[in-house]
């Protein structure tokens, strides 16, 4: 038997868009427009097709295993037998039975390959049913990094700095879930799986349109660029979504219980940090450090709490902080001091 499953060997995240795509072409219902978007990703690399194959061959040898999961010992047995890593007892007949003695090295050998032959099979089948029901890819960014993605239906994700997000797609609902950072989504039409991110309390619910969300500690903004969004809160005071339209912009405030509204939006401000720029526009001095930090490996530690309600407004540079440095030393009552830990920011009082 060819060794399979070696999915291990190589970047976990190709697997995980190798897994995306079978499923989607198994499916059947992928258009045209869907297979030229699998040509290109299946060509951008040899570890693309790779793995595709790969879990083609997974799911060739779980189709032995019934729908129960248990398998059939008798064709799992066959397939292994087929392999030609299997060698038969030599000068033994097929009608006599095998002593209680233990058995010869080689045959010993055959059999320990016909056990990894049914662990390979029975792996590959949970490879795919985890992909199906618990297994979701992940893509991250780390400190001062920035990414576009491209899912497996078509949707262009630019994440932002420091930015995590799950995906599980089904055949009813495109599923996202962004659980740090920020993350700009230009979403696919597909009227008949809407797509849905979840981020915090939120669920931000679109067909096709593009929308940015920001998750930081203390807010959560979705700003909607094109389109139509309807986002949704467990809170009480919300029952029904509320409909955000494009140039509005909804801000939900950590445990703070109060009706959501949208309201007109500065997007070019709010987007400003997929061209490498930082605006501010009355700003709490918190969610502004909070932002450098996502850039920057030297980060801004705000020593006294108290300050953070402050007000900031300016357009920087995300990976150069020094301009907001200077400004913050400029200001009455402020101390800042640079340690090998970071910039720190504290009261002069």
């Amino acid at each position: 038997m060819s060794e399979r499953f070696s999915g291990a060997g190589f970047n976990s995240q190709i697997y995980d868009e190798a897994c995306v795509w079978f499923v989607e072409m198994r499916s059947g219902d992928v258009d045209a427009a869907g297979r030229q978007r699998f040509n290109v990703w299946v060509r951008k690399s040899p570890e693309h097709l790779r793995a595709y194959l790969e879990i083609s061959e997974i799911w060739d040898d779980a189709r032995l295993m019934d729908k129960t999961g248990s398998g059939s010992s008798e064709a799992l047995v066959a397939n292994a037998r087929a392999g030609a890593e299997v060698v038969p007892f030599e000068g033994a007949s097929t009608s006599r039975r095998m002593p209680e003695a233990a058995p010869p090295l080689r045959t010993r050998v055959a059999a320990h390959r016909l056990a990894a032959a049914v662990g390979v099979i029975t792996c590959g089948l949970a490879a795919y049913v985890g992909y199906e029901h618990f297994r979701i890819p992940e893509y991250a960014t780390s400190i001062g990094e920035q990414r576009i993605v491209t899912l497996a239906d078509g949707t262009r994700v630019e994440l932002n700095s420091r930015t995590r997000l799950a995906v599980h797609f089904t055949d009813r609902q495109r599923n996202v879930e962004l659980l740090e950072g920020q993350a700009m989504f230009t979403v696919a039409q597909d009227p008949q799986r809407p797509f849905v991110v979840q981020s915090s309390d939120l669920a931000v619910r679109a067909v096709g349109t593009a929308f940015d969300i920001d998750r930081k500690s203390s807010t959560t903004t979705v700003t909607v660029v094109d389109g139509r969004v309807a986002v949704r809160s467990p809170d009480a005071s919300s029952p029904a979504p509320i409909l955000v339209d494009a140039g509005e912009q909804l801000i939900a405030t950590a445990h703070v219980h109060e009706p959501l509204r949208a309201s007109r939006a500065n997007v070019a401000a709010a987007t400003a940090w997929t061209h490498g720029a930082l605006v501010f526009e009355g700003s709490r001095l918190a969610d502004v450090i909070e932002e450098f930090n996502r850039h920057n490996e030297q980060q801004i530690i705000l020593a006294d709490p108290a300050l953070g309600s402050m007000q900031i407004s300016g357009v920087y540079t995300s990976t150069d902080p020094q301009l907001f440095v200077r400004f913050m030393r400029a200001q009455p009552h402020v101390r800042v001091e640079e340690t090998p830990s970071g910039i720190v920011i504290n009261s002069s009082m």
